[in-house]
Protein backbone atom coordinates (compact mmCIF):
# COMPACT_ATOMS: atom_id res chain seq x y z
CA UNK A 1 0.00 0.00 0.00
CA UNK A 2 1.54 3.37 -0.94
CA UNK A 3 1.03 6.19 1.65
CA UNK A 4 1.29 9.96 -0.11
CA UNK A 5 2.88 12.64 1.84
CA UNK A 6 -0.48 15.08 2.07
CA UNK A 7 -2.62 13.01 3.47
CA UNK A 8 0.33 11.33 5.93
CA UNK A 9 0.97 14.82 6.43
CA UNK A 10 -2.38 15.55 7.51
CA UNK A 11 -2.46 12.28 9.66
CA UNK A 12 0.18 13.51 11.73
CA UNK A 13 -1.49 16.96 12.70
CA UNK A 14 -4.73 15.54 13.06
CA UNK A 15 -3.21 12.66 15.73
CA UNK A 16 -1.02 15.28 17.65
CA UNK A 17 -4.36 17.67 18.03
CA UNK A 18 -5.90 14.94 19.62
CA UNK A 19 -3.16 13.16 22.14
CA UNK A 20 -3.08 14.34 25.31
CA UNK A 21 1.15 14.80 25.39
CA UNK A 22 3.37 15.49 28.54
CA UNK A 23 7.06 16.27 28.36
CA UNK A 24 10.15 15.80 30.89
CA UNK A 25 13.62 16.79 31.06
CA UNK A 26 13.21 19.83 29.48
CA UNK A 27 15.75 21.74 31.38
CA UNK A 28 18.06 19.13 29.04
CA UNK A 29 17.31 20.69 26.12
CA UNK A 30 16.03 24.45 27.10
CA UNK A 31 19.39 25.61 27.39
CA UNK A 32 20.26 25.06 23.59
CA UNK A 33 17.16 26.69 22.50
CA UNK A 34 17.63 29.50 23.92
CA UNK A 35 20.84 30.04 23.06
CA UNK A 36 20.66 28.71 19.05
CA UNK A 37 23.22 26.19 20.16
CA UNK A 38 23.25 22.62 17.74
CA UNK A 39 22.59 19.42 19.01
CA UNK A 40 22.44 16.09 17.66
CA UNK A 41 18.61 15.37 18.58
CA UNK A 42 18.28 11.46 18.97
CA UNK A 43 15.50 8.82 19.30
CA UNK A 44 14.82 5.37 18.10
CA UNK A 45 13.34 4.58 14.57
CA UNK A 46 10.43 3.15 16.02
CA UNK A 47 9.02 6.38 17.39
CA UNK A 48 9.42 8.38 14.52
CA UNK A 49 5.71 9.61 13.91
CA UNK A 50 5.16 12.18 16.22
CA UNK A 51 9.24 13.29 17.05
CA UNK A 52 8.50 16.41 14.41
CA UNK A 53 6.44 18.14 17.53
CA UNK A 54 9.35 17.33 20.16
CA UNK A 55 12.13 18.60 17.95
CA UNK A 56 12.41 21.99 18.47
CA UNK A 57 15.25 24.49 16.84
CA UNK A 58 15.45 27.28 15.14
CA UNK A 59 17.87 25.27 11.99
CA UNK A 60 16.68 21.50 12.14
CA UNK A 61 17.62 18.87 9.56
CA UNK A 62 16.39 15.05 9.51
CA UNK A 63 18.78 12.53 8.64
CA UNK A 64 16.70 10.72 5.93
CA UNK A 65 17.85 7.37 4.31
CA UNK A 66 17.50 6.24 0.92
CA UNK A 67 15.56 3.35 1.94
CA UNK A 68 12.18 3.06 -0.04
CA UNK A 69 9.94 5.00 2.67
CA UNK A 70 12.66 8.05 2.67
CA UNK A 71 11.23 10.45 0.26
CA UNK A 72 8.00 9.88 2.12
CA UNK A 73 9.41 11.13 5.35
CA UNK A 74 11.11 13.90 3.39
CA UNK A 75 7.94 15.31 1.99
CA UNK A 76 6.46 14.78 5.06
CA UNK A 77 9.31 16.53 7.42
CA UNK A 78 9.98 19.39 4.53
CA UNK A 79 5.61 20.31 5.32
CA UNK A 80 5.96 20.69 9.09
CA UNK A 81 9.21 23.53 8.41
CA UNK A 82 11.97 20.39 8.80
CA UNK A 83 15.04 20.08 6.28
CA UNK A 84 15.80 16.88 5.11
CA UNK A 85 19.96 15.44 4.53
CA UNK A 86 19.81 11.84 2.52
CA UNK A 87 22.27 9.25 3.63
CA UNK A 88 22.34 6.55 6.13
CA UNK A 89 24.93 4.12 7.65
CA UNK A 90 24.60 2.08 5.00
CA UNK A 91 24.53 4.07 1.21
CA UNK A 92 25.56 7.08 0.88
CA UNK A 93 26.90 7.22 4.51
CA UNK A 94 30.43 9.07 4.21
CA UNK A 95 28.54 11.69 1.77
CA UNK A 96 25.80 12.42 4.74
CA UNK A 97 27.89 12.00 7.40
CA UNK A 98 29.92 14.91 5.84
CA UNK A 99 26.83 16.98 5.12
CA UNK A 100 25.64 16.94 8.56
CA UNK A 101 29.19 18.02 9.84
CA UNK A 102 28.48 21.29 7.68
CA UNK A 103 24.94 21.31 8.73
CA UNK A 104 25.64 21.47 12.74
CA UNK A 105 28.60 23.65 12.13
CA UNK A 106 25.95 26.20 10.12
CA UNK A 107 24.13 25.90 13.66
CA UNK A 108 21.29 23.10 12.50
CA UNK A 109 20.27 20.47 14.89
CA UNK A 110 20.49 16.88 13.32
CA UNK A 111 17.34 14.33 13.72
CA UNK A 112 18.93 11.19 13.98
CA UNK A 113 17.71 7.72 14.67
CA UNK A 114 20.62 5.59 15.54
CA UNK A 115 19.32 2.37 14.98
CA UNK A 116 17.86 3.06 11.31
CA UNK A 117 17.05 2.67 8.82
CA UNK A 118 17.34 -1.23 9.26
CA UNK A 119 17.60 -2.33 12.80
CA UNK A 120 18.71 -4.02 14.82
CA UNK A 121 15.73 -2.22 16.91
CA UNK A 122 16.88 0.23 19.78
CA UNK A 123 20.92 -1.12 18.85
CA UNK A 124 22.65 2.62 18.18
CA UNK A 125 25.16 2.18 15.41
CA UNK A 126 28.62 3.79 14.75
CA UNK A 127 26.80 6.31 12.39
CA UNK A 128 25.60 8.79 15.37
CA UNK A 129 29.14 8.59 17.28
CA UNK A 130 31.16 9.57 14.31
CA UNK A 131 28.91 12.46 13.75
CA UNK A 132 28.86 13.60 17.54
CA UNK A 133 32.37 13.07 17.38
CA UNK A 134 33.17 15.04 14.22
CA UNK A 135 30.89 17.73 14.45
CA UNK A 136 31.87 18.42 18.20
CA UNK A 137 27.75 18.68 19.39
CA UNK A 138 26.47 16.84 21.90
CA UNK A 139 23.43 14.31 21.35
CA UNK A 140 20.38 14.64 23.28
CA UNK A 141 18.26 11.12 23.87
CA UNK A 142 14.92 11.62 23.37
CA UNK A 143 12.35 9.03 25.06
CA UNK A 144 8.67 8.17 24.11
CA UNK A 145 6.40 6.55 25.23
CA UNK A 146 2.00 6.03 24.35
CA UNK A 147 -0.42 4.72 26.94
CA UNK A 148 -2.43 3.15 23.41
CA UNK A 149 -0.80 2.50 20.67
CA UNK A 150 -0.94 0.59 17.57
CA UNK A 151 2.74 -1.65 17.30
CA UNK A 152 3.21 -2.46 13.90
CA UNK A 153 4.97 -5.93 12.90
CA UNK A 154 7.45 -4.27 11.14
CA UNK A 155 11.53 -4.54 12.54
CA UNK A 156 10.96 -1.68 14.63
CA UNK A 157 8.00 -2.43 15.87
CA UNK A 158 6.65 1.43 14.62
CA UNK A 159 4.32 2.71 17.23
CA UNK A 160 1.15 4.23 16.31
CA UNK A 161 -0.54 6.00 19.20
CA UNK A 162 -4.34 6.00 19.28
CA UNK A 163 -6.06 9.47 18.99
CA UNK A 164 -7.08 10.56 21.89
CA UNK A 165 -4.56 8.65 23.75
CA UNK A 166 -1.94 9.66 26.80
CA UNK A 167 1.67 10.17 24.70
CA UNK A 168 4.99 11.28 26.61
CA UNK A 169 8.91 12.47 25.82
CA UNK A 170 11.78 13.25 28.10
CA UNK A 171 14.71 14.89 27.00
CA UNK A 172 17.58 13.02 28.36
CA UNK A 173 21.37 14.42 29.65
CA UNK A 174 23.51 15.48 26.86
CA UNK A 175 26.10 12.97 25.75
CA UNK A 176 29.23 14.25 24.51
CA UNK A 177 31.30 12.08 22.41
CA UNK A 178 34.85 12.29 22.40
CA UNK A 179 37.84 11.05 20.45
CA UNK A 180 38.37 8.97 24.11
CA UNK A 181 34.58 7.64 23.80
CA UNK A 182 34.43 6.64 19.78
CA UNK A 183 34.67 2.69 21.11
CA UNK A 184 31.89 3.18 23.89
CA UNK A 185 30.29 6.04 22.13
CA UNK A 186 27.28 3.62 20.78
CA UNK A 187 26.94 1.88 24.25
CA UNK A 188 26.48 5.06 25.71
CA UNK A 189 24.00 6.83 23.65
CA UNK A 190 21.99 3.03 23.17
CA UNK A 191 22.15 3.26 27.34
CA UNK A 192 21.64 6.83 27.54
CA UNK A 193 17.98 6.23 25.22
CA UNK A 194 16.57 3.47 26.68
CA UNK A 195 16.92 5.72 29.99
CA UNK A 196 15.00 8.47 28.64
CA UNK A 197 12.55 5.97 27.35
CA UNK A 198 11.63 4.27 30.34
CA UNK A 199 11.56 7.60 31.93
CA UNK A 200 8.90 8.21 29.44
CA UNK A 201 6.86 5.03 30.34
CA UNK A 202 7.10 6.26 33.80
CA UNK A 203 5.55 9.68 33.10
CA UNK A 204 2.97 8.23 31.61
CA UNK A 205 2.11 6.25 34.93
CA UNK A 206 2.26 9.35 36.88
Amino acid sequence: MTVLPLPAYFFIRLLWASVRARFAGEENITPFLEKKKPFIFAFWHGTLLLMVHAFRSDKRTFLVSFHRDGELITKVIKRFGIDATRGSTTRGGVKALLSLVRRARQGYSIAFTPDGPKGPAKKAQQGVVELARLSGIPVIPVGFSAGRALRMKSWDSFVVPFPFSRVAFCYGKPVMIGDDERKAGAGMIESALNDAERSAELLLKG
